[in-house]
């Protein structure tokens, strides 16, 4: 690069770009397949074994949990750090912005849950499972139906300006596109089918690092 005085906003933005692509794509998925599954529905359905298995690992689960926070706030930041560069005139931007900023809201609720409810209720086996599975696919609607659904129409809103934003990459334009269909179809699946939401979630996870970290490319390159 020829240009090495990089403004420090851009340097903002880029970090954000980067570790949100490495938090969301690795490393939570690392998180939610090597220290969360076993408390989770997805890996195992018995729903005893489920609170049982909390009940043992609550400071397992509890850590797993806490680092959910990062990953709300790495995504939710990952949508200011390209959007306020994108082209100002399309009025879409800012409305996915705060978009996302609900979602992590709302993530945040969920994750909450299940750091403080979840536990209490499994560590008495007196209480009545359908109160704990209630609150389960309460945490599960609050992060992976409606943050997540949030988080993907956000997707969907900044589209426009990166389309109309001339020198932003057409093949990352088209990245996004594939990227927010494919989140804003397993949204649906999540609502009405959630068995079989698992591939298209999985394809648009692993797609997430390559468009934010192209971008976070895209905005180093402008600065040349």
């Amino acid at each position: 690069m020829k240009n090495k005085n990089i403004p420090a906003k851009i340097q903002l933005d880029v970090l954000g770009l980067i570790l949100a692509g490495l938090i969301n794509t690795f490393l939570a998925s690392a998180d939610a397949g090597l220290i969360l599954a076993p408390g989770t529905a997805t890996a195992q359905p018995d729903l005893l074994l489920r609170i049982n298995w909390i009940a043992e690992n609550t400071l397992r689960w509890q850590a797993g949990w806490l680092f959910w926070f990062a990953v709300t706030l790495s995504f939710s930041w990952s949508y200011y750090a390209l959007g306020r560069h994108l082209d100002k005139k399309e009025p879409w931007v800012n409305l996915a912005i705060g978009l996302a900023l609900i979602a992590a809201a709302v993530d945040i609720v969920g994750v909450l849950i299940n750091i403080t409810v979840l536990p209490t209720l499994s560590s008495d086996l007196s209480t009545a499972q359908s109160l704990f599975l209630a609150m389960e696919k309460m945490a599960n609607a609050l992060t992976n139906v409606a943050a997540f659904g949030l988080y993907s129409l956000a997707g969907v809103l900044l589209l426009p300006a990166i389309f109309s934003t001339k020198n932003y990459p057409r093949w990352l334009r088209w990245l996004g596109v594939i990227e927010w269909g494919i989140a804003s179809v397993a949204t649906v699946l999540l609502i009405i089918v959630p068995q079989v939401a698992t591939v298209p979630l999985l394809i648009s996870f692993a797609l997430y690092a390559p468009w934010v970290w192209g971008s976070a490319y895209w905005l180093l390159r402008k600065e040349d």
